[in-house]
């Protein structure tokens, strides 16, 4: 009895081993990210086509009362500019600043105070991105990965990116593999 017992814990062993070695590449989720068709906060439209101009995005939610988001904001500017040679592009999405024009201008004065010169999107509260999305989230900064394909890489990384910089780092090495 004791033999039949041992045999069957080292078959689980031996089984669940087996499962851990699978690849960590198999295991990442890919979802589509939203359809995009949104003004910048310059006015500018931005669609999903963006995403096949680089290898990866990084596309980080903030808002205007988040002031970890706002704290963040010179980090971020040195990852995109560090980024820019590896072909990995960063995108802001100010998530309030579409409410109002009020709102809108608050974003502004942020970002020109904080040197941002990477494009920020001001989404519409009536477009699917914000309804179906932004709404969604639980915190901010949340910063996703997109791939080339506009498929977002692995879990959002909610909070602070420079404290997570393995966690961006392993998902754009992720992303650049699709």
């Amino acid at each position: 009895m004791k033999k039949a017992i041992f045999a069957a814990l080292v078959a689980a062993l031996v089984l669940g081993l087996t499962a851990c070695g699978a690849s960590e590449e198999e295991l990442v989720s890919k979802t589509p990210f939203p359809e995009l068709s949104e003004l910048d906060t310059q006015g500018n439209t931005v669609t999903s086509e963006a995403f096949a101009d680089y290898d990866a995005t990084i596309i980080n939610f903030w808002n205007n009362g988040c002031g970890t988001c706002i704290e963040e904001m010179p980090e971020l500017e040195e990852y995109y500019q560090d980024f820019e040679d590896q072909n990995i592009n960063l995108m802001g999405v100010a998530s309030d600043s579409g409410e109002s024009e009020e709102q809108l201008e608050t974003a502004r004065e942020i970002l020109e105070e904080k040197g941002v010169t990477y494009t920020n999107l001001s989404p519409d509260p009536e477009n699917s991105l914000y309804q179906d999305f932004i709404s969604q989230l639980t915190g901010y900064p949340t910063t996703y990965v997109v791939d080339s394909e506009g498929n977002i890489v692995g879990a959002p990384i909610i909070g602070n990116l420079k404290e997570q910089e393995e966690t961006l780092n392993h998902r754009l090495e992720q992303a650049k593999g699709a």
